[in-house]
């Protein structure tokens, strides 16, 4: 009768390990794992990849819409910025950044943008000499996913939107 204590205490124990194992250690596995499909894809990081439209078998993104065109590139700023430049189309469009532990921390979109062009750089630290006017974010991790979307609103309307988001890029400064 006097061993369940300890079976007790040492299964909270094996249970509270498991539970800050994955609290803490499963955004980075899946990011790894989101990361290295991307690179593969791209050819490398800071390199971008525009994959076909989504369909219902398609999750390089969570949860795709087949109503978007995703553009991604894995970011690198170990050694040098990134700067990630896109034409914004006449329809819904949207930059998101992604850290290493899947935290979103910088989106802008269509509605923000007050040209047909945008311009960011991506910084490890505010320390970097930068071109002047080119707004810097900082990002938390050195690695990351950038995911660029744009709505087709038509059919029609498709292959103006492809041949725009095609120019979206990541390149290394």
């Amino acid at each position: 009768m006097k061993t369940w204590p300890m079976w007790a205490a040492g299964t909270v124990a094996l249970a509270a390990v498991f539970h800050i194992l994955a609290i803490f250690g499963l955004p980075y596995g899946i990011m790894d794992r989101a990361m290295a499909g991307i690179a593969t894809q791209a050819g490398g990081v800071n390199k971008a990849v525009y994959p076909d439209r989504a369909t219902a078998a398609s999750r390089g993104v969570v949860r795709p819409s087949p109503d978007l065109l995703y553009t991604a590139c894995v970011y690198d700023v170990s050694k040098q910025p990134v700067k990630l430049t896109s034409p914004v189309p006449d329809t819904y469009w949207s930059l998101s950044t992604f850290a290493s532990n899947t935290d979103n921390f910088f989106v802008v979109n269509d509605r923000q943008v007050k040209s047909g062009r945008i311009e960011i750089i991506l910084a490890a630290d505010g320390n970097t000499k930068i071109e002047k006017g080119i707004p810097v974010v900082i990002t938390p991790s050195t690695k990351g996913i950038v995911l660029f979307r744009s709505l087709v609103t038509s059919e029609e309307a498709r292959a103006e939107i492809d041949a725009m988001r095609r120019q979206s890029n990541c390149d290394p400064l």
